[in-house]
């Protein structure tokens, strides 16, 4: 998904000086970090966990926007856009998180001018795979979309056992075919089918890769 986060771009000295000035705290899975429309007073640097970003349309459905993880920064835009929240970021299981205030923040960074380099580095990186997102969305297939989308959280955060290696977090079909725009029913048959070939595995919402090269043909990469 990305190459590096913030968090880990910081210097030992940088991290020391953000845990200062922000206050630390724990999320259960579930909890609403933050609500769309309330005002934006503040941001979230992700230490561990999972969070998902969602929307709502016109008509009330709720649409998976992006997953983020360990060393994220994650509320700031609105911020500096509108003054409130553009989408709601929910807990995937248990979250540890810093809160610091957007004011407080944008003085941490002027103070502190590897930090800043790093987060204009990571948004520089956030706008060049959002990009490549939209890049995708016209000109790849749903199931190349899934397929990248897979070996892309498998990279990021994947456990690996032998030459199988876990894709998380837990997430719906439905979440799934938000993330990669497509329809539910075309990740069910690509999900079906990569499994009678022995690509990938699926438990109760956990999806394990089986075989990564064939994926990685299957997402139009090579490595």
């Amino acid at each position: 998904m990305h190459g590096s986060d913030f968090w880990q771009l910081l210097s030992g000295s940088d991290r020391d000086a953000l845990r200062a000035a922000a206050r630390a705290r724990v999320f259960g899975p579930g909890t609403t970090l933050c609500a769309e429309g309330d005002p934006s007073t503040h941001l979230f640097i992700l230490v561990s966990g999972w969070v998902k970003v969602t929307t709502v349309t016109r008509d009330g459905q709720e649409m998976l926007e992006a997953l983020r993880s360990s060393g994220d920064v994650v509320g700031e835009i609105a911020g500096q856009v509108t003054g409130y929240r553009t989408a709601t970021i929910r807990a995937i299981g248990t979250v540890h998180a810093l809160i610091i205030g957007t004011r407080q923040f944008e003085d941490f960074l002027d103070a502190h001018a590897g930090a800043a380099g790093a987060h204009r580095r990571v948004m520089a990186e956030r706008q060049r795979s959002a990009y490549e997102v939209h890049r995708n969305h016209v000109l790849a297939s749903g199931p190349q979309r899934l397929a990248c989308l897979l070996l892309d959280l498998a990279d990021r955060q994947g456990e690996t056992a032998g030459e199988a290696v876990s894709a998380p977090p837990p997430l719906s079909q439905e979440e799934i075919a938000s993330l990669i725009g497509a329809s539910r029913s075309t990740v069910t048959r690509a999900l079906r089918d990569w499994r009678s070939r022995r690509i990938i595995s699926t438990d109760q919402r956990s999806i394990t890769i089986l075989d990564q090269q064939r994926l990685l043909r299957l997402a139009g990469r090579s490595r």
